[in-house]
């Protein structure tokens, strides 16, 4: 069994020492230890296993898909929209300290834009039973930037409240409509703006539109109707939506924004004369 190994190769506590603090140091594979120590691989990986130390990968088993590891360190115009996009769309695995963002296939155009923005080489994986796109993200560095502006590991309606510089919140925001908003009606009276999210979280979106576009402080009711829930919705009717989307399109640019949404709202812009 795996907890009697090494039992007779490092039955000399100098050399067992010598061993784990190999081990800890980081900078050793198990065929690398195994030729120092002139035994099997498994020999190592069984006595560390006993004390409880886990290798890292390296040499041909260093992870094969790289990025920008520090985009989210110091945020800019990019950087923030798509935390906003991860905040809505997106997940935090504890477990492996991964970042998914699933969208439906016909988006799967967006989620490469998020891979050119981080400098991925990751791809862009298929579900054809529900025609949906999505990509993983394996940067501990990148989830650990991600925890601190506030983004909650496995599920996002948990988010209470992300750490945003203000001169960036409209990039924030625009992500966050993105990847949890909507704008619909037939009538100027009667379109409507919509966010879904953690009722804190949309407070804290709401005091960012109270104060930038002038619109009035709305109650916020669950995501149904007539069920509480996690689920919340930020929702604004009528003309005064042109003063939220104007504001949160401004500065954007084709790698920082969902096309099909931003064309709906030209076309809105257009039909109502606004």
């Amino acid at each position: 069994m795996m907890k009697n190994y090494g039992t007779k190769v490092f039955h000399e506590k100098l050399k067992l020492k010598k061993l784990v603090n190999l081990a800890k140091s980081n900078k050793y594979s198990a065929p690398k230890l195994a030729k120092i120590f002139h035994c099997d691989k498994k020999v190592i990986l069984g006595t560390l296993n006993r004390f409880g130390i886990h290798l890292p990968n390296l040499g041909k088993f260093r992870k094969k898909y790289s990025c920008n590891d520090k985009f989210f360190v110091k945020l800019n115009p990019v950087s923030a929209y798509w935390l906003g996009f991860i905040a809505a769309d997106g997940s935090l695995s504890l477990k492996d300290k991964g970042t998914l963002i699933s969208l439906m296939k016909a988006d799967a155009g967006h989620l490469q834009k998020f891979l050119d923005a981080i400098k991925s080489n990751s791809k862009i994986g298929y579900v054809q039973s529900n025609k949906s796109a999505h990509i993983n993200i394996y940067s501990n560095d990148l989830f650990t930037s991600l925890i601190k502006l506030g983004i909650t590991p496995n599920k996002s309606l948990r988010i209470k409240e992300v750490h945003i510089p203000s001169n960036l919140i409209s990039h924030f925001v625009r992500g966050l409509f993105d990847g949890d908003g909507s704008i619909s009606g037939k009538k100027v009276t009667h379109i409507q703006f919509q966010i879904a999210g953690y009722k804190p979280l949309l407070r804290q979106i709401q005091n960012v539109l109270i104060k930038r576009c002038s619109v009035n402080k709305v109650k916020i009711y669950p995501l149904l109707y007539n069920r509480e829930g996690k689920a919340f919705r930020l929702q604004y009717t009528g003309s005064q939506i042109f003063r939220i989307l104007n504001f949160l399109y401004k500065n954007s640019t084709s790698q920082t924004r969902l096309e099909r949404k931003y064309k709906k709202y030209l076309m809105f812009k257009k039909k109502f004369g606004k």
